[in-house]
């Protein structure tokens, strides 16, 4: 008693449950805990799933979550490393970046529910609890100049990890996204710190693993799965997805690049079509003709092949699209 009660603790409870419910007697007793703290859980886990109901004495989960468990993944996970897996946490880049004193190459942060993500040129990352799974990854490298190219060799790296599960429709849009089809199934952020001489990069990746709605999302998405599967669980991909980043990262640091890249250029999304390329030099508009040999992107515009290593893309649609 007097300990704060973790809404995990209680999910996880009703989790293993039959039916996935409990009498509310049980609950305080197995969670050690008054009804003023249960409630308050019971409350702070429906702000943001509605997921547990009061029904008389007895509570329930709507679903069964796929919970997240750190020694399934680390059993699996090759490699110097920990892994942490948090309740709840604004951003696990931010988390990263902020602690980056204390974290070691290899260390990996996972995020049950994520508040406030981060995308690229500061946009947003949607997320939910138990519907995707975003995490970030530590790596030391000793030149900034092995990163360059990495946003795309780490595409790879989730791409190759979500087909394992027998996907086969994982596409890359450049720079740093994941699609399904031709929708956006997840994405990349990388971020550096310097250390002793060298580069802490912080490895960012998001993706839609089950289908959910987002309020505030004003575009349509793409996710893995409609719903919960027996034969598939979050633990599964991310520890493919730490092993393959872990692996990629390897490979970049030893200037191993060339067949990393080679493998983006058959998921390349953009490729063929006609785009515009926001950067801070300016906006070019031309044909995505695929990538060079240091992960930049190669446009055609008019006659000639211009290379840009960074830059927000839009589709420049013929107006009957538009």
């Amino acid at each position: 008693m007097g300990q704060t009660l973790s809404y995990l603790r209680l999910v996880k409870l009703l989790n293993s449950a039959p039916n996935h419910t409990l009498q509310k007697e049980l609950v305080l007793t197995a969670l050690e805990t008054d009804e003023s703290s249960l409630n308050k859980v019971i409350s702070e886990v429906n702000s943001f799933s509605n997921l547990i109901s009061l029904n008389e004495d007895t509570l329930c989960l709507s679903e069964k979550v796929d919970l997240l468990d750190d020694m399934s993944i680390f059993k699996r996970v090759s490699g110097s490393g920990r892994i942490a897996i948090l309740d709840k946490i604004d951003s696990t880049n931010s988390f990263m970046m902020q602690n980056a004193k204390n974290i070691a190459s290899g260390d990996v942060v996972i995020a049950e529910l994520q508040e406030n993500g981060r995308g690229s040129r500061g946009g947003k990352w949607y997320s939910s609890f138990g519907k995707q799974l975003t995490l970030s990854l530590c790596y030391v490298f000793d030149s900034i100049d092995k990163i360059q190219g990495l946003s795309v060799g780490i595409g790879v790296a989730v791409a190759q990890s979500i087909e394992r599960f027998g996907f086969e429709d994982i596409l890359l849009k450049w720079p740093n996204d994941i699609y399904r089809g031709h929708k956006k199934l997840g994405g990349i952020l990388i971020e550096s710190v310097p250390y002793q001489k060298k580069f802490k990069v912080i490895i960012g990746v998001g993706i839609n693993v089950y289908n959910d709605q987002f309020k505030d999302l004003d575009r349509e998405y793409a996710c893995m799965f409609d719903n919960h599967i027996d034969s598939f669980k979050r633990n599964d991909l991310a520890a493919a997805l730490i092993n393959n980043i872990k692996k990629t990262c390897y490979e970049f640091s030893c200037g191993n690049t060339k067949m990393i890249l080679e493998a983006f250029k058959a998921r390349d999304e953009l490729l063929g079509k006609n785009i515009n390329v926001e950067t801070v030099s300016g906006t070019y508009t031309g044909r995505a003709a695929g990538i060079d040999a240091k992960g930049a992107l190669l446009l055609a515009v008019e006659d000639k092949l211009i290379s840009l290593n960074t830059g927000h893309i839009t589709y420049n649609l013929p107006d009957d699209e538009k």
